[in-house]
């Protein structure tokens, strides 16, 4: 299974061009007259959905994008409500800061995007909150929420399995969601993450008076990477633009990227992120990603996320061969295939039907059926 293209056609063409409105010399054109209504509807949602509503209302507000009075009404009241989500999350993530107390955490994507690397950080929205810990640590963090009302979406497979192997878990509480990574991503691509890595000097910004810290910039930059080529299909435009905003910071990534063995996932994401948003390829790094080869199972292990019937059961699969040994693989086929009954509850009415089920996920995943 190959790596598939995301074409344009996936998107509106107005929508290309909010994207990367506010990049230099992007070549993305904006229409040369309002939208009609549904046009315009469909743009607002689409905005919307792709996390781009600072960038299309800047564009309104420029001039850049045509449009009526009430379509400038509706841009910055889609914008305005989506801000006030987004203030709501940060006092959310200091109060989060304080309970965790001790238990060291790198805060991912969103706020650290938007104050770090973004004009304005208004111009970053999300919906939910990130955080790192340290494998050992992801545990401690699960109990610390747990006890404040957070209620985890997924029981834990077997017990160690998040500190061993999994992205992470989801919590839930106070009407919005918590993900605790310990990687970046599912299956093999997050094996390859230097984990140690990760927590090497990060980088601090302020919110609600409070110092918190992120990921260096050229971590966040290969993390931009990962979520854009390996997030949502088709590909998330907000964070294609993460990525391209973080280019400036990109002078030294290749040498982690190559240490990891991660250039297909850089390539990937700086490739798209410049065709789709119309970026001119004025660095070098943009130049190397449009040249570069991925091999077989580059192609393979992208192809896994470049799928709209992509499933987390193709992605585990093939995560167990990437393992480092005979002791971890067979911990985490163990934990796949006979999980806890808590894992199960609800979800499955015996080990046979779940084992059933991970066998169709797979095949679908793969792009193949199992009949």
């Amino acid at each position: 299974m190959a790596r598939r293209l995301c074409g344009e056609d996936n998107y509106l063409a107005a929508l290309l061009a909010v994207a990367g409105h506010g990049l230099p010399d992007v070549t993305r054109a904006f229409p040369v007259a309002p939208l009609s209504d549904a046009s315009w509807v469909a743009l607002l949602a689409a905005a919307k959905a792709h996390r781009v509503l600072g960038q299309l209302r800047t564009a309104v507000d420029a001039g850049v994008l045509p449009v009526t009075d009430g379509q400038r009404q509706q841009a910055r009241g889609a914008h305005r409500a989506v801000l006030l989500r987004v203030l709501s999350l940060e006092q959310h993530l200091v109060a989060l800061h304080d309970l965790l107390g001790e238990v060291e955490c790198r805060v991912l994507k969103g706020s650290s995007y938007a104050h770090l690397d973004y004009p304005e950080p208004a111009l970053r929205s999300f919906i939910d909150l990130d955080l790192l810990f340290r494998p050992t640590d992801v545990g401690r963090a699960v109990e610390v929420l747990s006890a404040a009302g957070f209620t985890r979406i997924l029981a834990e497979p077997r017990p160690g399995f998040d500190e061993r192997f999994d992205k992470g878990t989801t919590l839930r509480g106070n009407g919005f969601e918590i993900d605790l990574h310990r990687t970046f991503v599912l299956g093999p691509w997050g094996v390859r993450v230097n984990i140690d890595e990760l927590w090497d000097a990060g980088e601090e910004f302020t919110v609600g008076g409070r110092t918190l810290v992120a990921l260096s910039a050229t971590n966040r930059f290969l993390h931009a990477c990962y979520h854009a080529a390996l997030g949502d299909w088709p590909l998330r435009l907000g964070s294609l633009r993460d990525v391209a905003q973080l280019l400036p910071h990109s002078s030294d990534v290749l040498d982690r990227a190559q240490a990891w063995g991660v250039q297909a996932v850089v390539a990937a994401a700086v490739a798209d992120a410049t065709r789709l948003l119309g970026l001119p390829t004025t660095s070098p790094l943009q130049g190397w990603a449009a040249s570069y080869a991925p091999t077989r199972r580059e192609e393979h292990w992208l192809g896994l996320h470049t799928q709209a019937t992509k499933t987390f059961a193709a992605q585990a699969i093939a995560t167990l061969p990437v393992l480092p040994g005979f002791r971890d693989r067979a911990a985490y086929l163990r934990a796949l295939i006979l999980p806890d009954s808590r894992y199960t509850a609800g979800r499955h009415a015996s080990a046979l039907a779940r084992f059933r089920f991970g066998v169709r996920e797979a095949l679908r995943g793969r792009g193949k059926s199992a009949d």
